[in-house]
């Protein structure tokens, strides 16, 4: 039997009776801003797809971590709850009540 626990708070996560959120995150490096110069007749999506291939294969991932990343998470439904709530853990504002004296 699989188990899965939340990769958030650690809970384990009995599938049977709870619900289980799987959460992927893609990442990729943006590369607006470089000058170069356009040719009609490439395609960019094929080289793009050589370039994290050939990354992917390579020994080191440290140069190809800082162009792509892929990730997954389990989630509990707590978890999963709290990080729809606010997913990249910006602090809210909190709004205080002064009188009006």
């Amino acid at each position: 039997m699989i188990h899965h626990s939340c990769d958030r708070c650690k809970q384990l996560i009995d599938t049977e009776t709870d619900m289980r959120y799987v959460v992927r995150i893609e990442i990729q490096a943006s590369m607006d801003g470089f000058d170069c110069e356009i040719e009609d007749d490439r395609d960019h999506l094929l080289e793009v797809e050589e370039i994290i291939d050939r990354l992917e294969s390579h020994e080191s991932d440290e140069v190809g971590e800082e162009i792509y990343q892929r990730q997954k998470y389990d989630l509990c439904s707590k978890c999963f709850r709290e990080f729809m709530r606010n997913p990249l853990k910006k602090e809210t504002n909190v709004q205080l009540g002064f009188s009006e004296n």
